[in-house]
């Protein structure tokens, strides 16, 4: 809430309560499942603060479900929209990568993250690095005779 505004309870209809009860136990998400259980019992007149410490989240929280709610809906409400991190390397720059583990030019995975930040400008930590190996070519890398 921003300075000046006043306080509005958000308010379902019966309708979308109705919707709740038959999503809350298709769901498989927990975090889903903690935003229907919310509508729930905002439903039933509790505080937004009585519901965070009741489902172990913080006030904000619950603030970010009710604008969802409020921008799209209960559809926008049953969805996650986290993306999870994004790559840092392109294709073609995977492909480079691929091509040249291939030719035996990496012996270590310490090779590789220095010839992506020579060659690419990103820096990896080499537990990343590691996990970008086993899962783009075979790791750990054979030895150089």
């Amino acid at each position: 809430m921003r300075k000046g505004e006043s306080f509005q309870r958000v308010e379902i209809s019966d309708a979308e309560y109705e919707q709740l009860k038959v999503a809350e136990p298709k769901t498989k998400s927990v975090k889903i499942l903690k935003r229907i259980q919310a509508f729930k019992l905002i439903c039933l007149g509790w505080k937004y603060s009585d519901i965070a410490r009741f489902l172990s989240v913080t006030n904000n929280t619950i603030t970010n479900w009710i604008n969802y709610y409020k921008e799209g809906g209960l559809d926008s409400l049953l969805v996650l929209n986290y993306k999870g991190g994004q790559a840092k390397l392109s294709e073609e720059q995977l492909s480079e990568l691929r091509t040249e583990a291939g030719k035996g030019v990496f012996a270590i995975a310490k090779d590789i993250q220095h010839y992506i930040k020579q060659n690419f400008g990103i820096e990896y930590n080499l537990s990343h690095v590691q996990r970008l190996c086993k899962k783009n070519f075979n790791y750990p890398l054979k030895k150089q005779d």
